[in-house]
């Protein structure tokens, strides 16, 4: 035997023991473990002398180490001696013994008990095989083929498991996890059931018990009657793929997750060569040779499958970061390994297997043997000498010594078969020297990542699901399209002054301002009414779709050249009042239409994105602001149609689509210092200013005497949502007074609306009519929707039974005169100013054609443009606006790729003839200038009642947009 220096190193004045000097060495492979995860070896130590006092005395080193530890939390186990006379069964019985555990430590372990499929996978066929063996009085009378085949059936018999399941209580086992309120699971369970018995109906509750009683039955007789490892479970796949039982067996390795049959295949057959091994080593009357051989192949494959199963307990990127958690390796203590008991098989047997295998496992072993099995363990025949390491004091200690020769000495030319083995020499001195060292445990330091359970993970799923959810509520309150991550935020959620929630903004990718419904129809009718009615199967949600077809379409094009037009306008508004959205559903329809009819022929493409500023324009000024925030991502947005509504906020709108360079073509925004302010806008709308000078025409022809020339000016109280009436007023009150007319009150009355948005009139009429100079005409610088409420007014107060004639600047062409939905009191006359009469002006466009062939509005008039869909003029202006956006964008040579900054001088060059409204003519449009712009299209439309039938509706006079001469014969 090698020779190296003994004698205890001195602490302290104090010769150390060899209790100490073990304990520092088993510390110091612990702590190269936890730093670096170094290879754990097998620790041998024995006495130098051939003593069996010294022998007792090694087996008392090691039981010390091991009491040390039984205060800490290192993972350990203690093999005990045995009883048997058969060495091999020993040797299993020690394996199986590991791989049962539990692993000892002091309290609850911090973390899961280490798992051992594999180990319990080769325990069952080994259980398997014993059952045959002690059934059969007489196995020597089968072959082998008849003795594997008893054997796997028994196998299938046990389910692959080594034991049989106790009989009775399945069903109980089943629940007790389920019903138990002191679990996750339990719990979640309780408190579903709990909710459902105080929520729900008898019925679902009964449902939702059956399905779960059937749902663990199901589970439960699957567990019960199948491998406990199928073929995706990790026992069945090291089985099925591990290259120790390819090198003895006859089916080559193989294993896929999608075919399980073939995985099953060879799980079975190396079970059948595994169980032929086991069969040989057990059975009496094998030959020696042959028995001893699948002895050492029994014996090694168990070893190997404890190794395994302790190698993936330490990983350290499973899913459970198992290997993080564990930062100590388990230590086995053999206070005396011999011959006898089996444990030398196991320590060479693990080291036979760590030579063969590249896998590095974390066991770590500190074994006590006795000097006599020491000599013929590690020196036998034919073997190369072992390095022996003694300690105290030394360069460089036994554990570097060892790793460092590691790889040479599993070299098969080196003829060494226990490189794996640190023989640790122990003097005599060290060994009588006493207990002067109290040994402590090795401190075990927990980890962070123990919080990182299923448990844990599931927690924060729940509380990220939880936390998605509130998150995605917020967004959904504050975008129409919310998504946990990338909202689209080009349109939020609003609430108008009514209390609705309007979806206000562009509603660029799938967002529908429609909400549940299509709203308002084109006929004028909610869903539900008169389906015959020309439009009233087109409504808000048909266009959206429509538009986006087209879109899309135009996206499909090859080499394409296309600009983007928004459209801007009210098509949402509070419930109860969704015809106020009618006048922007014409106009998108008529924007629509002018994109149909410009693809189908024209070289530059139109896209439509669809603006809504909700009821009354009261949010114009957030939807402007994501028009801005769309065309600067979006180089192909040119300009914007609509913005038909004046108010408060049309200004600054104005500014901010000015500042971004796009250009505004609107529809009925009659204001008149819009163009006098901004170079970007253009309107093909007569403005306040030029209604009452046609209005003046009326209040000429009436050629009242002075004593009756009194009016009274009623107007909308001035609001954040309506500029229009005080400008109105105004226009109206210089125009009256001009005429000769006195106002009552010295100036405009003012009326409120009602909390749902109606005018009230009561104290505004009460002054006018009961004053003492009653006027014959009365002026309403409102809104059209105010005319019915008006009328009804009028009718019914006392003080206003005289003769009235009603002026308004406010297009009524929408107003329902002939079907009973807008009154008329029987002493009025009402004069209104039309934007546009298509009756007249559209007999020579397409328009009609076009709406027939993409919409299917197909009206039942000898002239189509008598429909109320075309009448008010609301579908044409949009119509034209539309092209005349594009014709602009296209003389400036702008597209997706740029451009809009030359389209303003583009729209300045646009004569378009033969239209809905008449010739848009922008070309005499002078930006800036104080005074009316010449040829805006305007008609003089006088109502009068008709006693016992609906109100006479007679054009008095008018001319079409682009004809600058003054109206004549409008004598009323």
């Amino acid at each position: 035997m090698a020779q190296g220096v003994l004698g205890g190193s001195p602490v302290g004045g104090v010769r150390t023991t060899a209790r100490y000097e073990v304990d520092a060495l088993v510390r110091d492979l612990i702590d190269q473990f936890s730093r670096a995860r170094l290879p754990m070896p097998v620790v041998v130590v024995y006495s130098e002398d051939d003593d069996p006092v010294l022998d007792r005395e090694v087996e008392e080193v090691v039981r010390a180490v091991h009491e040390a530890q039984e205060g800490g939390g290192l993972p350990y186990h203690v093999v005990a001696g045995t009883g048997g006379d058969d060495p091999h069964r020993n040797a299993v019985a020690i394996l199986d013994g590991l791989a049962k555990g539990p692993w000892a430590r002091r309290g609850q372990s911090w973390y899961r008990a280490y798992a051992s499929p594999r180990s319990r996978l080769v325990a069952a066929i080994e259980a398997a095989a014993r059952h045959v063996v002690a059934a059969d009085p007489d196995p020597g009378s089968r072959t082998d083929d008849e003795l594997t085949d008893a054997v796997l059936a028994r196998l299938r018999d046990l389910h692959w498991r080594p034991e049989p399941r106790p009989a009775g209580g399945e069903f109980q086992r089943a629940l007790s996890p389920v019903l138990n309120s002191t679990t996750l699971i339990g719990a979640f369970v309780l408190a579903g059931v709990t909710s459902l018995l105080t929520q729900a109906h008898w019925q679902v509750v009964l449902l939702v018990v059956v399905g779960l009683l059937l749902l663990l039955g199901l589970t439960g007789w699957v567990r019960r009657n199948t491998a406990p490892l199928s073929w995706l479970g990790q026992a069945s796949r090291w089985f099925a793929t591990t290259t120790f039982l390819a090198a003895s067996g006859r089916q080559a390795a193989a294993w896929s997750l999608w075919r399980p049959r073939m995985s099953w295949d060879v799980t079975q057959a190396r079970a059948r060569e595994v169980a032929g091994e086991i069969l040989r080593a057990e059975l009496p009357g094998i030959p020696e040779d042959e028995k001893d051989r699948a002895q050492q192949f029994h014996l090694q494959l168990r070893t190997l499958a404890l190794l395994e199963d302790l190698r993936w307990a330490h990983r350290s990127w499973a899913p459970d970061l198992r290997g993080r958690k564990r930062r100590v390796p388990p230590v086995v203590f053999v206070p005396r390994a011999g011959h006898d008991n089996g444990a030398l098989r196991v320590l060479g047997a693990i080291s036979d297997v760590r030579s063969r295998r590249s896998e590095q496992d974390p066991l770590l072993v500190l074994a006590g043997v006795a000097h006599a099995d020491v000599a013929a363990w590690l020196e036998g025949a034919g073997t190369a000498p072992v390095t022996v390491h003694s300690v105290g004091p030394r360069r460089r200690g036994p554990y570097e010594s060892w790793v460092s020769d590691l790889r040479v000495r599993q070299a098969p030319s080196r003829g060494r078969a226990l490189a794996w083995t640190l023989p640790v020499r122990l003097t005599r001195l060290q060994l009588v020297a006493g207990e002067t060292t109290r040994l402590a445990p090795v401190a075990v330091r927990r980890s962070g990542w123990v919080l990182w359970s299923r448990w844990t993970v599931l927690a924060v799923l729940v509380l990220v699901a939880c936390g998605g959810v509130l998150r995605v509520g917020q967004l959904s309150d504050r975008y129409c399209e919310a998504r946990l991550a990338g909202s689209n935020t080009d349109t939020v959620w609003r609430t108008d002054p009514g209390g609705t929630r309007e979806c206000i903004g562009v509603a660029t990718g799938g967002v529908s301002l429609a909400g549940d419904d299509d709203g308002v129809r084109l006929s004028g009718e909610l869903p539900g009414g008169d389906a015959d009615r020309t439009g009233a199967g087109v409504g808000l949600r048909t266009l959206e779709d429509s538009i986006r077809r087209e879109n899309a379409r135009v996206d499909t094009l090859p080499d394409v050249r296309f600009v983007t037009i928004v459209y801007a306008g009210s098509l949402t508004t509070t419930a109860g009042q969704q015809s106020r959205a009618l006048n922007s559903l014409k106009e998108l329809t008529g924007v629509h239409l002018a994109q149909r009819r410009n693809n189908a022929g024209e070289p530059v493409k139109i896209k439509i994105l669809v603006a809504n500023g909700g009821q009354d324009m009261y949010f114009q000024t957030d939807m402007v602001e994501r028009i801005v925030a769309v065309a600067r991502r979006d180089p192909s947005v040119v300009g914007v149609v609509g913005l038909g509504r004046d108010t408060a906020d049309s200004d600054s709108t104005l500014d901010l689509l000015q500042h971004a360079g796009l250009a505004v073509v609107s529809t009925t925004n009659s204001a008149s210092y819009l163009t006098r302010r901004h170079v970007n806008y253009f309107g093909l709308a007569a403005t306040d200013q030029e209604e009452a000078a046609a209005l003046r025409l009326v209040v000429d022809g009436l050629a009242l005497p002075p004593a009756e020339r009194y009016a009274a000016v009623l107007t909308r109280r001035a609001g954040r949502d309506d500029r229009y009436s005080p400008e109105q007023a105004r226009y109206g009150s210089e125009m009256l007074a001009a005429a000769g007319f006195r106002l009552v009150a010295g100036g405009p009355l003012e009326y409120g609306l009602t909390s749902n948005g109606d005018p009230d009139f009561e104290e505004a009429l009460r002054t006018s009519c009961h004053s003492d100079h009653q006027p014959s005409v009365v002026y309403l610088a409102g809104r059209a929707d105010d005319v019915d409420q008006l009328m009804k007014r009028l009718a019914a107060d006392a003080g206003c039974s005289h003769p009235l004639t009603v002026l308004t600047g406010d297009d009524l062409t929408k107003a329902q005169f002939g079907t009973g939905g807008t009154a008329m009191a029987p002493q009025a006359t009402l004069y209104y100013t039309a934007l546009a009469d298509p009756t007249v002006t559209a007999r020579t466009s397409d328009l009609a054609v076009v709406a027939a062939t993409y919409l299917q509005l197909a009206p039942r008039h000898d002239n189509p443009y008598e429909d109320d869909v075309f009448s008010d003029g609301a579908l044409a202006l949009a119509y034209d606006a539309t092209a005349a956006l594009q014709a602009g964008a296209a003389m400036a040579g702008a597209s997706q790729h740029g451009g809009v900054g030359s389209v303003m001088a583009g729209l300045r060059a646009v004569e378009m003839k033969n239209r809905a409204v008449g010739t848009v003519d922008f070309r005499d449009t002078r930006p800036l200038v104080d005074g009316p712009q010449p040829g805006h299209g305007i008609h003089l439309i006088r109502v009068r009642p008709v006693a016992g039938g609906a109100p006479l509706v007679e054009r008095v006079c008018g001319r079409p947009a682009g004809d600058t001469r003054p109206l004549t014969n409008c004598t009323p």
